[in-house]
């Protein structure tokens, strides 16, 4: 197992198509240019002394390059909290050299004279991957080769770098996504931050379904809008103060005027009721999905689908309509408890620990085991 089956299956299903576009940097790439950008640069990462790719950027074209490189050159991919102070930073870099790593021009000098780190700003990353050069060896198929390192900001402590293996993550996607399911024309919305879970599982699901994802790197609700209007967005995901601003942005309005807009999933954190509420009156025709997922279960492991949203919606009875707020029913292949302080599982209605368990599960921490 290896991400890079997902591009190159979607590289072979739809060569011309379009990827990713990315507004801010006015620079799009097809389907089989990133298949070619990630060999390029992963050549380049075997050649060097980097044990992991690190991207300290915000989203842009360079990341999907980045993650599946990575993948072809056999190191882990390690986004970092590009909005962390320079303290942090520091501190996770010097747990992850000898390492590459990506980030924006204006950091780019703080980094030059780093000891085990080679820099290289996102401009001249995406211009490298994109010269071409001499394919790369083919990249291994170990399902246990560490995919992605990702640092999770706990409340107490030092952040864990949770280990996602290559097994992880292809379960997830061919457990959740149809390959090829999307038609050329839709376009999915990606304005989670690339250092979360939720981003590097939107650039897996949509490379695999073959959509075009447009990236938006600094969110707001009037660019979020302005760009689901423009680019006929037909798929978003986004986390609930996302959603709050977003209806905000709209306040006023019978609707949102987006029959375009197919379906949005939102998730990574918990939805207020009036939130949810009022946004399935402004987008009526869109099917809503709450997404719930952690860093180690490689994503999503229960959705609340767009059935059980309408059915809540419509109801008149209390109980019903609270279930708008609820993460719903395990995906198939996962299995799940809610368990108490001793183990036992508990009965219907009780609350406790939510333990999971699955393929596309991790629950694993580099040093940790």
């Amino acid at each position: 197992m290896n991400i890079m089956m997902l591009l190159e299956m979607a590289a072979s299903g739809c060569p011309e198509r379009i990827a990713f576009v990315d507004p801010e940097m006015d620079v799009s790439i097809s389907y089989q240019e990133l298949f070619d950008a990630a060999g390029n640069m992963a050549a380049i990462l075997r050649g060097s002394d980097a044990g992991r790719l690190a991207m300290l950027d915000i989203s842009n074209i360079g990341i999907p390059i980045g993650l599946f490189a990575s993948g072809w050159a056999g190191i882990p991919y390690v986004p970092l909290n590009y909005r962390l102070t320079d303290p942090e930073i520091d501190s996770l870099i010097d747990r992850i050299t000898p390492a590459y790593l990506v980030t924006e021009p204006e950091r780019v000098a703080g980094f030059r004279d780093r000891e085990g780190v080679q820099v290289s700003s996102r401009t001249d990353f995406v211009g490298q991957a994109r010269v071409s050069g001499e394919a790369p060896d083919p990249w291994s198929m170990d399902p246990e080769d560490t995919a992605v390192l990702l640092f999770t900001s706990g409340t107490t402590g030092a952040p864990k770098a949770a280990v996602l293996r290559q097994k992880h993550l292809v379960s997830y996607i061919l457990g959740s996504v149809e390959f090829m399911g999307a038609d050329e024309e839709e376009a999915a919305l990606v304005c989670v931050p690339p250092y979360h879970i939720a981003g590097i599982a939107a650039v897996l699901s949509s490379v695999y379904s073959g959509r075009r994802v447009v990236q938006l790197a600094n969110f707001t609700a009037e660019k979020w809008v302005q760009i689901a209007h423009d680019e006929k967005i037909t798929t978003a995901f986004v986390v609930p103060t996302m959603l709050s601003r977003i209806v905000e942005e709209l306040d006023g309005a019978k609707n949102a005027d987006m029959p375009h807009l197919q379906s949005l999933s939102y998730g990574g954190g918990k939805m207020p009721l009036s939130v949810i509420q009022r946004a399935m009156e402004l987008f009526p025709g869109t099917d809503f999905t709450n997404a719930y997922g952690l860093t180690e279960t490689s994503s999503t492991i229960t959705v609340l689908g767009p059935d059980e949203h309408r059915l809540a919606a419509a109801s008149d009875e209390e109980s019903i309509r609270r279930r708008l707020v609820s993460v719903g029913v395990p995906l198939p292949g996962i299995e799940l408890e809610i368990r108490d302080e001793e183990g036992s599982v508990q009965p219907v209605g009780e609350r406790g620990e939510i333990y999971v368990r699955g393929e596309q599960v991790s629950g694993e921490y580099e040093g940790r085991g």
